[in-house]
């Protein structure tokens, strides 16, 4: 199989992970409250309320009115991506210059580990601040969304890496 295959691979591997990433919750809130086991996963469009006991379970959607600017840093990171793939895949398979392709590749894939951290490192800064609960049973964590995030920083700046490796 061509190397070049691997890199292209790697890179929409990467897309897809920060676009299942961006869609997941970031944050997830579990507690008991008088027998009912709850769980609150909020995400950038909307939180759900999922709660159960011995007599049975409700799932409720709360709509959150405003968007956090989590979510636009966010989106700014899928959409670098997005051009670092038109660069990465410009320059393996020609459709313009093939050394601009790729420096456009590198270049937005750089930027984009950069908002990609720059992102988790804001959202870790605001998680809501649930210490006064912790007495009641009640414990909050990060969702399975943000660790896709920073996977997929990675698998992308190994990408990029690849990518240039192969060129040399």
């Amino acid at each position: 199989m061509n190397k070049e295959i691997y890199v292209v691979v790697g890179i929409l591997l990467a897309l897809s992970l920060f676009f299942v990433g961006f869609i997941g919750p970031w944050y997830t809130i579990q507690g008991e409250f008088f027998g009912v086991e709850a769980s609150i996963d909020i995400s950038f469009f909307e939180t759900k309320l999922n709660a159960g006991s011995a007599l049975g379970s409700f799932s409720m959607d709360i709509d959150r009115g405003a968007t956090d600017t989590t979510m636009y840093i966010a989106l700014l990171t899928i959409l670098c991506t997005i051009i670092s793939c038109i660069g990465v895949i410009g320059s393996i398979y020609p459709f313009g210059k093939s050394l601009l392709m790729q420096k456009i590749g590198e270049l937005f894939g750089g930027i984009t580990v950069v908002v990609a951290i720059v992102t988790m490192i804001y959202y870790w800064t605001h998680l809501p601040d649930i210490s006064n609960l912790e007495p009641y049973g009640v414990d909050g964590e990060i969702g399975w969304g943000f660790f896709l995030f920073l996977i997929a920083a990675v698998v992308l700046f190994s990408g990029i890496v690849y990518s240039r490796m192969t060129r040399e």
